[in-house]
């Protein structure tokens, strides 16, 4: 009908927080983020559960480390009971390394926080996360191999392993794959926004097999 049904607003709603910079919706089940909240810090960032058919908001979620210009809620998805928040700014393998936090969509409560296993500064994982079933994929745009050229990280949502690095078969310095993702069922893919085919900074996508992390096609 494009009926309007909800209008959301955080129960702590604050001036500055960006509530509704990121949102993503699964089943009964929404969430959305607030990059620039305060909570852990200035601009650590949050992000909120809402019950889609009342609107009502069911969980403030904010990262266990909770730190200063993080940018917890920069992005967000949601799957299931399961929802992941990314962190682009995060400082654990650096600075501006990033990180991702997965939580349970119920009950609110985290349960891993997702680091790259090779995570160096400026390499701003968490940049875009999508989440499908029992994988997530973590775009890290500014990764290094070779400089600047991105890749995206797929994970088991229910244990939080690291299972594939993700890289395009013809990465290039400053393609910045990864700044865009997105999973369904088996398949990934990788925006490389900047990526020079067709001529400078055309841009291509790459579609992965996710149980493999074989690159399909471009």
């Amino acid at each position: 009908t494009g009926t309007q049904l909800h209008k959301l607003v955080a129960s702590d709603a604050a001036a500055s927080d960006e509530f509704g910079y990121s949102v993503a919706i699964s089943g009964n089940y929404a969430i959305v983020g607030a990059r620039y909240n305060d909570d852990g810090g200035s601009n650590s960032g949050s992000a909120y559960i809402f019950n889609v058919s009342t609107g009502t908001e069911l969980h403030k979620l904010v990262a266990s480390d909770a730190a200063a210009n993080d940018y917890f809620g920069y992005s967000v998805a949601i799957s299931g009971n399961y929802a992941i928040v990314g962190a682009y700014l995060n400082d654990d393998g650096g600075s501006d390394s990033g990180s991702a936090y997965i939580f349970n969509v119920s009950t609110g409560t985290e349960l891993h926080k997702l680091v790259a296993s090779d995570a160096a500064a400026s390499d701003q994982f968490g940049i875009s996360v999508a989440i499908s079933g029992n994988y997530a994929i973590v775009g890290a745009r500014y990764n290094d191999d070779p400089g600047d050229s991105g890749s995206a990280y797929i994970f088991n949502v229910s244990t939080g392993t690291q299972l594939h690095k993700l890289v395009a078969s013809d990465a290039a310095a400053s393609d910045y794959f990864g700044y865009s993702v997105a999973i369904s069922g088996n398949y990934a893919i990788v925006g490389a926004y900047s990526n020079d085919d067709v001529p400078n900074d055309s841009g291509s996508a790459y579609i992965f097999n996710v149980s493999t992390g074989t690159q399909l096609h471009k």
